[in-house]
């Protein structure tokens, strides 16, 4: 039975994609689906997920915008387009193990009680993930713990009933909308499990959305206000 869905917002991912759907299409979770938003991509990237094939139990969703959206609006949009219990993000310059969404998902499962699971990952100095400059190792979960850095990493799961009910991602935070997200909701009292599985390889990209330097300033600013609301 069809019960996660994956959210992956696109622009301009050319460099990259191919690996990523490869990722994708070797996940060892029998059915989910994938939710591709689209933010008017102006390379090939979005005709290479239109066209590729999944395997069998894989549902692929496509959602075009004709203007640029950021990556906060496109999650939202896929999970208002979702009909699953799970949801989780998973960016297109980053890649899960094949037993990644399996772990996570079978993880969500057995723990009813718990909104959030995250995991740890190791980190890749290069586009293609084949070199290892680090680990990303996340310490247990306390509100405190949060306020002082964003401890989630590249690959939280959610109950999508609890995103829906405490609102979705706040598209006021173009670079720290997710770390807001986990504040408002670990100051509702959600409960956060950490598992210290390795699920996936995060790549420290330069532009990235909350890794570029360019935007340092812009990223700070954003995560100060955020912690100020939530303290």
């Amino acid at each position: 039975m069809d019960n996660l869905t994956v959210l992956c917002s696109n622009y301009n991912s050319d460099r990259w994609i191919d690996g990523y759907l490869e990722s994708v299409n070797n996940q060892l979770l029998e059915n989910f689906t994938i939710v591709f938003v689209d933010a008017n991509s102006t390379d090939h990237s979005l005709k290479t997920i239109k066209n590729y094939k999944f395997r069998d139990g894989i549902t692929k969703k496509v959602i075009e915008n004709k203007t640029r959206v950021t990556i906060y609006e496109a999650w939202n949009m896929a999970i208002e387009s979702s009909d699953t219990d799970f949801v989780i993000n998973f960016n297109t310059d980053d890649r899960l193990f094949p037993g990644g969404l399996l772990t996570l998902h079978q993880t969500m499962v057995q723990n009813p009680e718990v909104d959030i699971t995250y995991a740890n990952s190791l980190v890749c100095g290069d586009e293609k993930h084949t070199i290892i400059k680090g680990i990303q190792n996340w310490p247990n979960y306390t509100h405190e713990t949060l306020l002082a850095n964003c401890i989630f990493g590249p690959f939280p799961i959610l109950k999508k009933s609890t995103i829906v009910k405490n609102g979705l991602f706040n598209p006021k935070y173009t670079i720290s909308g997710d770390y807001e997200m986990w504040l408002r909701l670990s100051k509702k009292g959600c409960k956060f499990l950490k598992l210290n599985d390795y699920v996936g390889t995060y790549y420290d990209n330069p532009k990235g959305v909350s890794s570029d330097r360019s935007t340092l300033q812009e990223h700070v600013r954003q995560d100060t206000e955020i912690r100020k609301l939530y303290r």
